[in-house]
């Protein structure tokens, strides 16, 4: 077997104690501490008020003219179909304004599930909520659409009394569906700019968390002394059949060795102590996903993380 011993030139804490006291950094502990719990989703309702049961029994009276509409109307025709959901589209739009509306949405998805059919989403929208109820012998597909044609209509202003005309007028339920409106241009634009923002702040945040990693070997006085051979995890990058003269391969993370060793230990609670079990080199790839897993589950913000790091490091340099 190898010896292969990993060590890094230690730097006394206590200039980085120091220094941060001076700063106003917050001790490593406060740093590395983990983000507190979401809280946990309420109980579902078990016993309705008046209020809430009143909204119940409309939704289910719709329910009752729909399976007429559907033994009545022997052509079905899209019309009477688009005037049905008109009704549901006022009743979405009263509870949306309801002061009962969670109480009524809690139930309602309660009770979609007591069917045994599949289940809402508690964070689907009141219009979903609503179709799923009414329309349960629709496919998921069809009640997408149904919720999408009523959630696009509301953002667009339209009254319960046009909701029909709404439909006709661009095709049906499935046509609205396709339809991409101006303001919905607008919006998409405007996420495409934030999931790129938010891209950007995940990335410098992940590459704090690996600049503190590093700064702490040059602070950690802990050694390791492996005796096996590490784990290379670093796929080989495959050949390009052509390859042009005038343009560099890229760099890919995929098959380029991340900087950091990571062992994986088995404490034995008897003394304290961690049996080393295996050395392991992954991708940068890899890696850069580990470190952005860290930097999720910690509390502390850009601007602590940021001003730890930045004083850890002038610690360093000083010495």
């Amino acid at each position: 077997m190898n010896t292969t011993t990993f060590a890094a030139a230690p730097v006394s804490t206590n200039a980085f104690v120091a220094t941060s006291e001076t700063s106003g950094n917050k001790p490593l502990s406060n740093v590395f501490r983990l983000k507190p719990a979401a809280s946990a989703v309420g109980k579902a309702l078990g016993t309705t008020t008046p209020g809430v049961q009143q909204a119940i029994d409309f939704a289910d009276s719709l329910i009752q003219s729909y399976a007429k509409l559907k033994v009545e109307v022997l052509d079905r025709s899209d019309r009477a179909l688009w005037n049905h959901l008109g009704q549901v589209y006022a009743y979405a739009d009263s509870i949306e304004r309801s002061p009962l509306k969670r109480e009524t949405r809690n139930e309602l998805i309660r009770q979609i599930r007591l069917r045994n059919g599949p289940g809402v989403s508690t964070t689907a929208s009141t219009a979903a909520v609503i179709v799923r109820y009414i329309f349960a012998d629709q496919s998921r597909q069809t009640c997408s659409n149904y919720a999408i044609a009523m959630e696009k209509a509301a953002a667009l202003g339209v009254t319960a009394d046009t909701f029909a005309g709404f439909l006709e007028q661009y095709g049906g339920v499935s046509k609205v569906v396709e339809h991409l409106f101006d303001h919905e241009a607008d919006d998409a634009a405007i996420s495409a700019a934030t999931a790129k923002e938010i891209a950007e702040q995940k990335q410098a945040r992940t590459g704090l968390v690996g600049r503190l990693c590093t700064a702490l070997a040059h602070v950690s006085t802990t050694e390791i002394e492996y005796r096996d051979e590490l784990n290379v995890w670093v796929p080989e990058k495959p050949e390009k059949k052509t390859k042009s003269a005038d343009k560099e391969d890229k760099v890919d993370p995929k098959y380029e060795q991340g900087n950091f060793v990571d062992f994986l230990t088995v404490k034995n609670p008897q003394i304290g102590k961690y049996r080393v079990v295996q050395g392991n080199v992954f991708n940068r790839a890899f890696e850069e996903q580990l470190l952005g897993t860290i930097a999720h589950h910690m509390d502390a913000d850009d601007s602590e993380l940021a001003q730890t790091v930045v004083g850890l490091e002038q610690a360093i340099t000083a010495q």
